[in-house]
């Protein structure tokens, strides 16, 4: 187990109180964290609190922080942008992958994948594999690319595409190999079909003239 510390500052006019904190890991199979979150009494504006969190980390991931308290008389929650925890010496890191579509496509029209791979050393034996889950079946592989040559410092983006055939939703996984070390892994979720809406959803149409 390791530890992780959290800044909390609050950068507010107001005192916050009553503050419940938890740290969520984005890739548990890289980095757990332990326990339910950890509170805090007070927090005067311009003021820190320095929060421990004990994980297990075996590669790198990203994590992101949530708080649940009061702000004066009202009860508020607050999300940060995830922040990437570097373990070890990767050669590389991989940024996001997306499956660029127009909301809710049709079966059978196909859809670009796209997956952001960012350098941080040079060397290293870098292998990108696309796979996607189908709402009713296999965990399908889409494309493996080898020898992917990102420059340090520098950025690449790697693309496959997909034709869905059912209605759901699809999950997309990107997967970053070092060798045959996994060193990043990455999601994005993208409805295929219609979606049927609550009539509350649907605009209000101007009344007839």
């Amino acid at each position: 187990m390791h530890w992780l510390t959290l800044k909390l500052k609050n950068v507010g006019n107001e005192p916050l109180s009553g503050l419940g904190v938890q740290l969520h890991s984005m890739d548990d199979y890289s980095i757990a964290v332990a326990g339910e979150g950890n509170y805090v009494a007070s927090l005067p504006p311009d003021e820190e609190a320095y929060i421990p969190f004990r994980v297990s980390a075996d590669l790198s991931a990203r994590v992101y922080a949530s708080v649940q308290g009061w702000l004066g008389d009202e009860r508020f929650e607050w999300e940060s942008p995830g922040v990437m925890i570097v373990v070890g010496d990767p050669a590389a890191e991989l940024v996001s992958v997306f499956a660029l579509t127009q909301p809710y496509p049709s079966p059978g029209e196909e859809l670009r994948c796209e997956a952001q791979v960012r350098g941080l050393r040079t060397g290293g034996d870098l292998r990108l594999e696309f796979w996607a889950q189908q709402p009713r079946g296999a965990f399908e592989e889409l494309a493996t690319l080898d020898n992917l040559q990102v420059e340090a410092g520098g950025e690449s983006s790697y693309t496959t595409t997909i034709t869905p055939e059912q209605e759901g939703e699809y999950v997309v996984h990107a997967y970053l190999y070092d060798a045959e070390r996994r060193i990043g892994h990455a999601t994005d979720r993208v409805y295929v079909g219609e979606v049927e809406r609550s009539p509350l959803e649907w605009p209000e149409l101007p009344p007839a003239a």
